[in-house]
């Protein structure tokens, strides 16, 4: 008898070694980051421009950028990126968007997530303390004497999930951007696949747990669909590429109908890639922007 439940006892361990290592895997794997240099800079693009670095709020990871000064230098776009790359993501064309923006009268930030570019830190948090970093931006641009009402956010993939979480906390965001958003990363865990087989639903608990205790991740905090309706009244401009392969333009119809707020739009483009709505129709992509921008952030 005694045998048998050392048996028992020692296989449910190795069940739960396998477990937690099936989940420190998964996690280790999503906050990993391969750190891609920053290249070119805002003067190749006809731009003034300033070196700038300020810390995440809470855990202080400093963060470099630069910031594009508009005149009269009175409001202010923070571009976010998506996941991969640095404060100018070749998909996205940032200094080429950030001329277009400064050109028409709104500042522009651009920085490194953490982990990333020039930034610190070591591994991404899959949008969990990137929150923080858009609070740093938001105190850094405060201290420039430009107030958060006068703040927008603009962003791509896990950017726009990101300008989300941030908008529906700092209620005096006035307007964002979400081009290319997704709508909740338990949904992603929930699809998880290793080596081909797709992981019980149940795994989530796991892998949550294990990001949160071991990576600085918590995907918890990373769920755009329950946070989104709390942006209201303020309004989203939600964007998305009809032929995105990597995040379906379903998942922001669902966000914008989640929304339940009349003056949001949505603008599914044709043709478009993912985060490629901006070079797929760039003209119309700035005279939508921008418009946006200028009627609900004041002079």
């Amino acid at each position: 008898m005694i045998g048998l439940l050392i048996l028992v006892l020692g296989g449910g361990l190795l069940v739960l070694a396998a477990i937690g290592g099936i989940a420190a895997w998964v996690a280790h794997q999503l906050t990993l980051v391969d750190r891609v240099p920053v290249y070119d800079d805002p003067s190749r693009h006809g731009l003034v421009y300033e070196e700038v670095e300020f810390p995440s709020r809470y855990d202080h990871i400093p963060l470099r950028g630069w910031y594009l000064p508009a005149q009269p230098d009175h409001r202010c776009i923070i571009l976010l990126q998506g996941e991969l790359h640095h404060r100018n993501s070749p998909g996205i064309r940032a200094l080429e968007l950030g001329r277009d923006l400064v050109q028409v009268g709104f500042s522009v930030l651009l920085y490194d997530y953490r982990g990333r570019g020039e930034s610190g830190g070591q591994r991404s948090s899959a949008g969990d303390r990137e929150q923080w970093g858009v609070l740093g931006a938001l105190d850094y641009i405060n201290g420039r004497g430009i107030p958060t009402e006068r703040i927008g956010l603009l962003g791509f993939s896990l950017g726009a999930g990101v300008a989300i979480l941030v908008a529906a906390k700092i209620t005096t965001i006035p307007a964002i951007v979400a081009d290319s958003a997704f709508v909740d990363w338990f949904r992603d865990l929930e699809r998880i696949a290793l080596h081909g087989w797709v992981l019980p639903r149940w795994f989530v608990v796991p892998i949550v747990t294990v990001g949160r205790l071991f990576f600085q991740a918590n995907f918890a905090n990373v769920r755009p669909i329950k946070e989104v309706r709390h942006i209201a009244p303020r309004p989203v401009l939600f964007i998305h590429g009809a032929d995105d392969a990597v995040i379906p333009p379903e998942e922001t119809l669902e966000l914008y109908r989640a929304s339940e707020n009349p003056e949001n739009s949505v603008w599914i483009v044709p043709g478009a890639a993912h985060v490629k709505a901006y070079l797929r129709q760039r003209e119309e992509y700035v005279a939508r922007v921008t418009q946006f921008f200028q009627r609900y952030i004041p002079c």
